[in-house]
């Protein structure tokens, strides 16, 4: 037995822990606290691990490392050196015009 009328797919949301915004949660960048206590960025969002989203702006990126964003959603005390470094060079690597995925779908403007 079919139903011509089909639920539309579920797509997950999550908030920037920077700036607030909620979007579709791939297009959105997913920081990760490993087992071992280290941060990484997890690409596929499939990690094992504690996690906090940022999206893909940069003044978000760089907001969240001034401030104790990322260590309080990941429970940690502090970042490592090499931590702070992973995070920041990947934060240089986006830009403004980086174009987000469909689905993306934003309570806030960036840049205020």
């Amino acid at each position: 037995m079919t139903s011509s009328h089909q639920r539309p797919k579920h797509i997950p949301t999550r908030m920037c822990i920077s700036c607030r915004s909620t979007g579709a949660k791939r297009g959105l960048v997913r920081v990760v606290r490993t087992a071992e206590g280290r941060v990484a960025i997890d690409i596929t969002g499939k990690r094992n691990g504690r996690g906090a989203y940022l999206c893909s702006n940069p003044s978000c990126w760089t907001t969240a490392l001034e401030r104790t964003s990322i260590q309080s959603a990941l429970r940690l005390s502090t970042f490592t050196e090499e931590d702070r470094a992973t995070l920041t060079s990947f934060a240089r690597t986006l830009t403004l015009e980086q174009p987000m995925t469909s689905g993306d779908v934003s309570t806030r403007q960036h840049g205020g």
